[in-house]
């Protein structure tokens, strides 16, 4: 590991499959470039925002959040199922019984006028497990809504992910900002983030080895499972992939000659309609 990312290591000690340190140097230059926002979106992230939502697990133990996102839905009557992917890796961990999607999290209890409470989300439940993919880390879930239910349109996921090579894409998701001390940030909440579509690596996660994007687009723990478009909003990967270590069993490099080449690495959408195929969801239930 390069020296910057070993010093940004020591400064922001993460665990999480979703954790990233991002290629820069100097130090500064990579700091500089760190960035969640929760307003101004570009074109590509309004058109996918209200189809993003927080998959939250709660317990006894504590609370931990990942990232879904709509990518089929099926009317039947007055209801509908929806199909989300998020991270394996949250549906494997949660020891909760009931498990929820909301739009959003730690919500303001006020409006903007300062007197009226808010009203919160509808938390979505039960999530019910459709496919796992153990080789990308990644899960289509089910939950059952009423029809009339206003939420976002299922993003649109289709094979041309090779078209943003080099270019800028965008990251929406629920990052644990709070975590990282110099983005001086406490409100976990719906946030984006932008880079850019580097080339492909190769990554292990539990001994499969598989094609991955690489990026510069930044990601937190909460990041895992949160989709990555470009600027028409079209998928380009989902972020799954951090950090690699002996601690969380799972190795990468986008360049074999440049060990200190750390990354984002996203699921390809080429990767992700293949895992759709095989969980079923692509043609609508009888």
């Amino acid at each position: 590991m390069g020296r910057a990312a070993r010093i940004l290591d020591l400064l922001f000690p993460v665990r999480s499959l979703a954790c990233v340190v991002v290629a820069c140097t100097p130090t500064i230059a990579c700091l500089a470039a760190e960035g969640f926002f929760a307003d101004a979106a570009p074109p590509g992230v309004r058109a996918i925002w209200p189809s993003v939502y927080a998959y939250v697990c709660e317990s006894r133990a504590g609370t931990y959040t990942a990232t879904a996102f709509l990518v089929q839905k099926h009317a039947r009557g007055k209801q509908s199922d929806d199909y989300f992917i998020t991270a394996g890796h949250a549906i494997e961990g949660c020891k909760s019984p009931r498990p929820y999607l909301a739009e959003n999290i730690d919500q303001p209890s006020f409006e903007s006028d300062g007197i009226t409470l808010a009203k919160p989300p509808p938390q979505l439940e039960p999530v019910k497990l459709v496919y796992l993919d153990d080789a990308y880390d990644i899960a289509v879930v089910k939950v059952a809504t009423s029809a009339v239910l206003r939420m976002g349109d299922p993003l649109k996921v289709d094979g041309s992910c090779a078209n943003a090579l080099h270019r800028e894409i965008y990251a929406v998701g629920f990052p644990g900002v709070s975590k990282r001390r110099s983005l001086r940030m406490t409100r976990e909440e719906k946030r984006w983030s932008k880079g850019e579509y580097v080339g492909l690596g190769r990554a292990d996660f539990r001994g499969i080895v598989s094609t991955y994007i690489a990026s510069t687009v930044d990601s937190l723990p909460g990041s895992s499972g949160g989709p990555v478009v470009d600027a028409n909003g079209v998928l380009v990967g989902v972020a799954v992939k951090g950090i690699a270590g002996e601690e969380n069993g799972f190795r990468y490099d986008v360049d074999p000659q440049k060990r200190d080449d750390w990354q984002t690495f996203l699921v390809p959408c080429d990767a992700v309609l293949r895992i759709m195929d095989r969980s079923g969801i692509m043609v609508p239930a009888r």
